[in-house]
């Protein structure tokens, strides 16, 4: 039977993320805390599973390509595979000479960025994808990519919702969005910076995988 995929181990996490910026939005509106929602968090039963089943969802609303052009801040050659000879250069676990010798063309790939993403997922990620190190910088990149494409979701909900129907949400105020704003900046940098140490790691494993076989 195959194993859960990284995305759906997220859910959990990804729902307690949800959870805090739902305290965070009710106490800038109510400017108080609310300790029902506190406990949300140790619910294992109905709450936390819709949650779960809600946050879900909006993780899958946005492509995974509009997702990845959020965190990295571009359109064309978004990913950072695209760049991963210059990442590499910079990362002092990798041993340059050794990696040179593992990379055909080693220049000219380095100009070549469009290029450079499909040579990293052949020869560096795809031979260790199921390593501990390498799993686990991927998982992470996934959850926090997925956190600011929910934020900005339920960002863009909630200002919708509030100037359709504005009567209805006369509680809820404009400056709660900031909660959604800081949350989305924070999970974009965490993403960015999870989703170029995936690349950096598969390398350094490969690496050393090929040295010590």
């Amino acid at each position: 039977m195959a194993g859960l995929s990284l995305k759906a181990k997220n859910i959990a996490p990804l729902s307690v993320l949800v959870v805090i910026q739902l305290i965070a939005f009710t106490m800038v509106n109510r400017h108080t805390f609310d300790s029902s929602l506190r406990d949300i968090l140790k619910d294992t039963g109905g709450t936390m599973l819709a949650i779960s089943v809600l946050a879900g969802w909006l993780s899958h609303l946005m492509p995974a390509d509009l997702k990845n052009a959020l965190v990295f801040l571009r359109w064309r050659n978004v990913l950072p595979g695209h760049r991963f000879i210059q990442l590499a250069e910079k990362d002092t676990r990798i041993d340059i000479d050794l990696f040179k010798t593992r990379v055909v063309d080693y220049e000219s790939l380095k100009s070549d960025n469009k290029s450079q993403n499909s040579y990293w997922y052949r020869e560096f990620y795809r031979p260790v994808t199921n390593q501990d190190e390498v799993a686990t910088t991927h998982k992470s990149y996934l959850l926090y990519r997925d956190a600011a494409a929910v934020s900005l979701i339920s960002a863009v909900i909630l200002v919708l919702t509030k100037l359709l129907v504005d009567i209805q949400m006369a509680q809820i105020g404009f400056d709660s969005v900031w909660v959604f704003a800081i949350a989305i900046i924070g999970f974009i940098v965490a993403a960015r910076n999870a989703g170029q140490r995936m690349v950096t790691t598969a390398i350094a494993v490969s690496l050393t995988t090929r040295v010590t076989e």
